[in-house]
């Protein structure tokens, strides 16, 4: 006995030391590797790439021969290192699911057995250290390294004596075992799993493998024997018996990464790869022999194949021992070729498209077409239907490769004609049909006849609506030399590039028909098309016609690319001519013009007047006398800016800053002003009925405003009190201006004057030293204008009597036209 304990410290002791010394060596080799990382994170490579922050050694290096990213495979298999302190809190926890059966017990595991029938309870049973389970009135069931059906079987066995009692068993919680991961793993140590968790599972609570660590040569250490496990066969075939559940007292040893070689260009899964290791490191071969060597189509199952078949290029980057690489084409899939440290860069060659062609631009059906099945331009668009609306018919373009100029050539048709049946051609492999719309055809062209850039400039014309025209300036080109030049009498002149083929016709629909104006008997057409001969015998062939369309069709008239077309206009157009009269009409309102319409014959469609109406006050204003006078009223504001600075200047007679307020504020509303453009006419039917000759004949903008008999006279301009008067019969003017609050400081009384309702005006003498009295029909307005004397110093001043005078009869008009 005592022997037998001697024995079973010594093995114990033994172990201890075991464990120790290997802990100590893997801790050490982990830190001696975490310094060789450290030592190459600052290194920075003078290559273009831009690379990953955290990138490893090996990915640097390769990615500075590759000249390109790349990325060590496999390790992504394995969560975030911050995930893994939660696989201790999950270590006692029973898997999500059914537990088989085939669950083998062991010591700690806890069972939920359920009694019923005759005996009826429930409780948790712990797996003790003997392995038993103890139950009330039942004899102990040895339960480690039994199944779960076992375990069931013995209970069920135990139960016979007791009549319909049956027993029900699930896994309550599963025992925990405690797992040493070290080696090149984020977080090493001994980790608590459960009896559940498999290798994935362990490496994972590690914090995951480094990418200095192995992922083909870890090593399980299990009852004093070790197996190699290569989670490559995981990761590339599905093994799942690679991924085998742990159990108590596992060791797992993750190496430094072994031999590696790299695999990137056209495949699908590039990437540093590691390879095995044929013979044991301490062997005496060197090192080249003891690596494995793969051969093409090894390399290329490895990155999961080619992106796609055809013409690729397989170029094998050898270190050779000097420090040189040498790089050679591989074309044999069978010899192995590649081993540490080569790269198979996959280069795929630009597939080459046949039997195909192409449609773009204004189509419902763009993309590639079958040749096999649209051999000619009428097959292709047999159906109306494949076009846009907005479609261009005069001209489509066909981009095809002359294999014999090895250029690129430009064939135009006409899309209508092949439309109708009128015009085919044969296509060939890889043409690209180009179809436009109106909309791109006017942009371009508009952009080319404003002459403000350059034909390269004009690359990016603005309005175009898709990308048929991008990076294709000879398109554009090509399209310029192919114009129609339209002018005259249609509603859309302009440019249109046409194929062979298109009539005058087919043309002037383009250019939205003639317009109403147009003379059907004068279309001149300027074309090579009607010279002797063409251009024959370096004699010019193009001449000149006038055709009549009333007397022939235009499709009998073909058109060439530099042919000019112009309708001439017969010089009567129907433009809208409106009047509009206003006030004391039964039917005011804007009434159309004819060139015979005069006063009188406005007024008798607009109803005649109404009993109201006062025709001597009538206030008739004209469109062109509103912008001459308009045009009066802005020049003498200029001309009184300029007056004023040069008063400015002047040092003897420079104004103050009061003058100089008041020339800059008439000045500004004279620019401001509305102008009236009154003309004095008679309105009163019964007097035009007798003197036609008053009868004036009206212009497009007239305006003619007829007022209600007025009781009232008006006194504006400078005085205390400007209001509308009693009108009585015999009243003096000056009468009117005294019951206005008399003059004002500013009154210019000797230019007074009285403005009677037909527009005419008359001066007034108003100083009570002179006071001549006139009479002063209702509806009249006396005017007292400002004096111009505070204006004197500027050059000009005697017109500002004037302008002043004009301000306050405009200002008149406007306020009974406002009425």
């Amino acid at each position: 006995m005592v022997s037998y304990l001697h024995s079973s410290a010594f093995i114990i002791l033994f172990t201890f030391c075991v464990f120790w010394a290997s802990a100590a060596l893997t801790t050490q080799s982990f830190a001696q590797n975490n310094e060789f990382y450290n030592a190459y994170t600052p290194y920075e490579i003078t290559s273009p790439v831009q690379r990953k922050t955290h990138s490893s050694a090996l990915e640097k290096l390769y990615t500075e021969r590759l000249s390109q990213e790349i990325e060590q495979f496999g390790y992504d298999l394995f969560t975030d290192s911050s995930a893994s302190s939660d696989f201790e809190s999950e270590a006692s926890r029973t898997p999500i699911g059914a537990i088989q059966d085939s669950f083998i017990l062991g010591l700690g595991d806890e069972l939920l057995i359920t009694f019923t029938g005759q005996r009826s309870d429930q409780a948790i049973y712990r797996v003790t250290s003997q392995g038993h389970i103890i139950i009330k009135d039942i004899p102990p069931l040895p339960a480690t390294g039994k199944t779960l059906a076992q375990l069931h079987d013995l209970l069920n066995a135990q139960l016979a004596t007791m009549p319909n009692t049956q027993s029900y068993i699930s896994l309550s919680k599963v025992r925990q075992i405690g797992v040493l991961v070290v080696g090149h793993v984020k977080k090493p140590g001994r980790k608590t799993l459960n009896a559940f968790h498999s290798i994935i599972e362990a490496l994972n609570s590690a914090g995951g493998i480094t990418k200095d660590g192995s992922l083909r040569q870890i090593k399980l250490v299990r009852a004093g024997h070790s197996s190699i496990i290569d989670l490559y066969a995981l990761l590339l075939d599905g093994a799942p018996q690679t991924d085998m559940t742990l159990k108590d007292g596992d060791r797992l040893i993750i190496p430094p990464v072994g031999p590696t070689l790299a695999i990137a260009g056209s495949v699908k899964r590039p990437g540093v790869y590691e390879i095995k290791e044929i013979l044991p490191r301490l062997s005496s071969k060197s090192t080249a022999d003891q690596n494995e060597k793969l051969t093409l189509d090894e390399m290329l199952k490895l990155s999961g194949g080619v992106l796609i078949p055809g013409q690729n290029r397989f170029i094998r980057i050898n270190p050779e021992p000097n420090g040189q690489e040498n790089i050679d084409e591989i074309d044999t899939h069978t010899t192995p070729l590649f081993s540490n440290g080569s790269i198979l860069n996959v280069m795929s060659g630009k597939a080459k498209r046949t039997g195909t062609i192409k449609l773009t631009g204004q189509t419902r059906k763009p993309g590639l077409h079958d040749l096999s099945r649209n051999k000619t331009l009428a097959k292709l668009l047999s159906n109306p239907d494949i076009l846009d609306d907005d479609i261009y018919p005069l001209l489509g373009v066909i981009e095809r490769w002359d294999t014999e100029q090895f250029s690129t050539q430009y064939i135009s048709f006409p899309v209508r004609s092949v439309l109708k049946n009128k015009f085919d051609l044969s296509l060939s492999n890889n043409d690209v049909i180009k179809l436009f719309s109106n909309q791109e055809i006017s942009t371009l062209f508009k952009a080319y006849t404003s002459n403000t850039k350059s034909i390269k400039n004009n690359s990016k014309d603005g309005g175009i609506s898709n990308d048929i025209y991008k990076d294709d300036d000879v398109l554009k080109i090509y399209l310029k030399e192919q114009p129609v030049h339209v002018r005259g009498a249609v509603r859309h002149p302009g440019h249109y590039p046409v194929a062979q083929g298109i009539t005058l016709d087919n043309i002037l629909a383009v250019a939205g028909g003639m317009t109403l104006e147009a003379n059907r008997d004068s279309i001149e057409i300027t074309s090579a098309n009607f010279g002797q001969n063409g251009q024959a015998h370096e004699r010019s062939g193009t001449q000149r016609i006038t055709i009549s369309l009333n007397e022939t069709s235009g499709t009998n008239y073909t058109l060439s690319a530099g042919d000019s077309v112009r309708v001439n206009q017969q010089y009567r157009k129907l433009e809208e001519k409106t009047v509009h009269i206003k006030g004391e009409i039964l039917h005011p309102g804007e009434y159309n013009l004819l060139p015979s319409d005069t006063i009188s014959s406005l007024i008798q469609r607009a109803g005649g007047l109404t009993e109201q109406a006062y025709p001597t006050g009538a206030i008739f204003s004209r469109k062109s006398e509103r912008r001459a006078e308009e045009l009066r009223f802005r020049k003498a504001a200029r001309n009184m800016e300029l007056s004023l600075a040069n008063a400015v200047k002047n040092d003897k007679n420079r104004p103050d800053a009061t003058q100089i307020e008041m020339v800059r504020s008439l000045a500004q509303e004279l620019t401001r002003i509305q102008a009236v453009g009154r003309i004095t006419v008679e309105t009163d039917p019964a007097v035009l009925s007798v003197k036609p000759e008053l009868d004036m004949l009206l212009e497009h903008g007239d305006r003619l405003y007829v007022p209600k008999r007025p009781l009232s006279v008006r006194v504006t301009g400078e005085v205390l009190s400007p209001s509308a008067l009693q009108f009585i019969s015999d009243k003096a003017p000056l009468n009117y201006i005294h019951e206005a609050g008399s003059f004002t400081f500013h009154a210019d009384k000797d230019r007074a004057f009285v403005l009677y309702p037909n527009g005419s005006a008359q001066p007034l003498q108003v100083n009570t030293w002179n006071h001549k009295p006139i009479f002063i029909p209702p509806g009249s307005t006396i005017v007292v204008p400002r004096d111009p004397a505070p204006f004197s110093f500027i050059d000009g001043a005697r017109e500002i009597a004037q302008i002043l005078s004009n301000l306050a009869v405009t200002a008149v008009f406007i306020d009974d036209i406002r009425d």
